[in-house]
């Protein structure tokens, strides 16, 4: 399995796929921050302090690691910071549909008359963890090109018998 998850074409396959979500995620988000800020003040999950702040960080956040991961750059750094907006974004729908707020995801953008039921909770609930299980597989499983061929087991030998001498 660990030869399958870590191979060429499920990597690249993994990082296009959910390099375009995050792509197509931001795009809106981006050019209207103040509908986003409304949708992430209807979670009730941050203080207020924080809502304009989020607003203007997670859009272009979002954008830059799934550009990256897109294109295979800072794989490692990009589907971290992917499995962090995703554990934050999964725990702020979850309390969301266990208190049954009325909310507009704002997952893809937002507009005024777009509400979201419990039903298409449960979905992007679902969708967000097929997502963060396919990064933590990009995390754990890519290989960087400048360490391709290291054994850090032999590594730590190595250095373990010259501190030795």
């Amino acid at each position: 399995m660990k030869d399958f998850l870590s191979s060429k074409y499920v990597q690249i396959a993994l990082q296009f796929i959910i390099g375009a979500v995050f792509l197509y995620a931001s795009y809106n988000k981006l050019f209207d921050q103040a509908a986003f800020a409304k949708s992430v003040y209807g979670y009730k999950f941050l203080p207020d302090f924080l809502i304009n702040i989020t607003a203007i960080i997670v859009p272009p956040l979002e954008f830059i690691a799934g550009l990256c991961l897109m294109f295979g750059l800072f794989r490692k750094g990009s589907s971290f910071i992917i499995i962090i907006l995703l554990s934050v974004f999964l725990i702020a729908l979850v309390q969301a549909y266990a208190r049954g707020l009325d909310i507009d995801c704002g997952c893809f953008g937002s507009s005024p008359e777009s509400k979201t039921t419990s039903a298409d909770i449960l979905i992007r609930i679902f969708e967000d963890i097929l997502l963060l299980l396919g990064a933590i597989i990009i995390f754990k499983f890519s290989r960087s090109k400048y360490y391709k061929n290291v054994n850090y087991t032999d590594t730590e030998i190595l250095l373990s018998k010259n501190q030795e001498a």
